[in-house]
C-alpha cells in the first residue's frame, strides 16, 4: 500500500522531529555525567560518589532538562496535528513540508536560544512560531472536517 504525498511528507519531518526529542535525553546525561550532577542514589554510587551527594538544582543541567520538557510538550502535540492535517486532507504535501520545515525551524532554534540563554524575546518567538503552527494546523483540520 503506497502512501499519500501528504503522509510520506509528515512521517518525514516527523521522524527528524523524533530524532530530535531522542537526542536530548543524551544531552541531559552528558551533561549530569561532566558535571556530575546526579539525581538518584545509585547514579552517584555508580560514579564513585556518596549517595548523599544527590543534587537536583545544578543550573546548567536544569536548563537542558526543561529545553528537553519543552520540546516533548511541543512536538507530541505537533506529531498528532500533522498526521491529522495530512491524513483528512486538510493540507496538500506542499503545505504539510511548509509547515513541518517552518515547526521543524522554530524547534531547533528555540533549542539554541533556550541553551545559549539569549536573552528575551528570542526564546519566545520561537516559541510562538512553533505553536502558530500547530494552532494553524488544529484550525485548518477543523474547517476541513466541519
Amino acid at each position: 500500500m503506497a502512501l499519500s504525498a501528504e503522509l510520506v511528507a509528515a512521517s518525514w519531518w516527523s521522524a527528524i522531529l523524533l530524532l530530535k526529542l531522542a537526542t536530548f535525553p543524551l544531552i541531559v546525561g552528558m551533561t549530569r555525567m561532566r558535571r556530575k550532577v546526579f539525581a538518584n542514589p545509585e547514579d552517584c554510587t555508580a560514579q564513585g560518589a556518596k549517595e548523599e551527594d544527590v543534587k537536583l538544582n545544578d543550573a546548567v543541567v536544569e536548563r537542558r532538562r526543561r529545553a528537553h520538557l519543552n520540546d516533548m510538550e511541543n512536538i507530541i502535540p505537533f506529531l498528532f496535528l500533522i498526521f491529522l492535517y495530512a491524513g483528512t486532507g486538510a493540507g496538500t504535501a506542499c503545505c504539510v513540508t511548509l509547515v513541518s520545515q517552518i515547526f521543524l525551524a522554530a524547534r531547533v532554534l528555540h533549542t539554541i536560544v533556550y541553551l545559549g540563554e539569549v536573552r528575551q524575546p528570542a526564546r519566545a518567538l520561537t516559541f510562538i512560531t512553533g505553536l502558530g503552527c500547530n494552532v494553524y494546523m488544529g484550525v485548518k483540520i477543523l474547517l476541513h472536517l466541519y
